[in-house]
């Protein structure tokens, strides 16, 4: 097994990665360069160009793989540019002389432009390039990727499709295991641009972003707890079903993610087995509470980027703040968590939902995910109520107009 784990930039993060079983690479990226990644720059820590070069050598020191994210979902005419193109060239002659040994990449230019001008590094099809069919992961094979994470809310139960992929490639595959994103979400390409948009030191408004798509698929899993079972993510126990498909390698989420969780999560998936809350290996998380590890200047970064009154009405990013603060979990045990999914109720579910045929099928009288819901998904109903209460006010304010009134 192979796994590929988020970096977080934590102190002591990189041996601590490195002494989990199978754990060959770890990827991330700075907050703040040219190009941008997947996630808004103030979810993540403050880190430099030196912070980069250190752990690129730390990870090599402990065995690991480094591959730097260029996952952006658009470059928005940063490449048509002169100047544009000298902050991109000038951000890869960096990272070469860094000692990377490879980049994500979700756009066919930047995949053309690395594998000219530096074959020697691995290039990885992120998620954001949503590559979902076999004519897909072909053109990029043709392109001259080494690997292809493939699509999780398209491909992550539907295992004709996953064969198909396999059959028409040579290159590794490669999908995220403990996605929490909705099955065939239609808030897909948007979020990814949304949150590539305030990723960067080409974000329009500072990093700031006022993310509705997370608002619609947490008020989702609230209003229908069916929805977290519907989810995308891979048990531990079911990481055999994919590597028999052809599957290389998983990738382990979140780059926000605190330290000791994300080692939780690696060890799971390592060992193929978990005991406890489902909804810790794959819910959710940000360092954005002091429960979940943040220091307080990366708090008040996040404080002073979301502050954006001549943006937004005030009140409204309050609100926002407060329900990302409720809806983010930062307590797992059955006696406290919001949200408790019991991983042990869940064996045979995959062997289920697998001849349910989902791809093909509203969902209407199949009623497997709802059965396993029903026996596996314990929920705080006053938590529910409160946060259902507050996303009901925050939905209306982006259809009506009043957070910009």
């Amino acid at each position: 097994m192979h796994l590929s784990v988020a970096h977080t930039f934590e102190r002591g993060i990189i041996p601590w990665l490195a002494s989990v079983n199978h754990v060959k690479e770890i990827f991330g990226k700075i907050d703040n360069d040219p190009i941008g990644g997947g996630r808004s720059s103030f979810t993540m820590r403050h880190t430099s160009q030196n912070d980069l070069v250190t752990a690129v050598e730390e990870a090599h020191r402990h065995g690991l793989k480094y591959s730097y994210l260029i996952n952006a979902a658009g470059l928005y005419g940063l490449e048509q540019t002169r100047g544009g193109q000298r902050a991109i060239r000038n951000h890869l002659e960096f990272l070469d002389e860094a000692g990377i040994d490879g980049v994500t990449v979700s756009l066919p230019y930047l995949c053309s432009l690395v594998k000219s001008q530096y074959p020697r590094w691995k290039v990885k099809v992120g998620a954001f390039a949503m590559v979902d069919s076999p004519m897909k992961a072909r053109q990029w094979e043709d392109l001259g990727a080494d690997e292809i994470c493939l699509s999780s809310i398209s491909c992550a139960r539907n295992f004709p499709l996953l064969q198909s992929i396999r059959a028409a490639v040579l290159i590794k595959l490669q999908m995220i295991a403990n996605a929490s994103c909705l099955h065939s979400c239609v808030h897909e390409p948007t979020h990814m641009h949304l949150l590539s948009q305030s990723s960067g030191k080409r974000a329009k408004h500072g990093g700031f972003v006022l993310d509705y798509c997370f608002l619609n698929c947490s008020k989702a899993r609230l209003s229908d707890p069916v929805n977290l079972i519907k989810a995308v993510w891979i048990r531990p126990e079911d990481l055999s079903r994919y590597e028999k498909l052809g599957i290389d390698s998983f990738k382990i989420v979140e780059r926000s993610c605190p330290g000791d969780l994300l080692v939780k999560r690696a060890q799971a998936y390592s060992s193929r087995s978990f005991d406890g809350n489902l909804w810790e290996l794959v819910g959710p998380v940000a360092q954005i509470k002091k429960q979940n590890g943040a220091s307080r200047s990366q708090r008040l970064r996040m404080i002073l980027t979301q502050l954006r009154p001549h943006l937004v009405n005030l009140e409204s990013l309050i609100e926002m703040k407060r329900y990302a603060e409720a809806i983010v979990p930062h307590q797992f045990d059955v006696n406290s968590a919001h949200v408790f999914i019991d991983n042990r109720e869940l064996d045979g579910f995959l062997e289920s939902v697998s001849n349910a045929d989902c791809v093909n099928h509203i969902c209407a009288s199949c009623r497997i995910c709802e059965s396993y819901t029903n026996k596996s998904v314990r929920i705080n109903e006053s938590w529910k109520k409160e946060c259902l209460e507050m996303s009901k006010a925050l939905n209306a304010g982006m259809y009506d107009g009043s957070h910009w009134e």
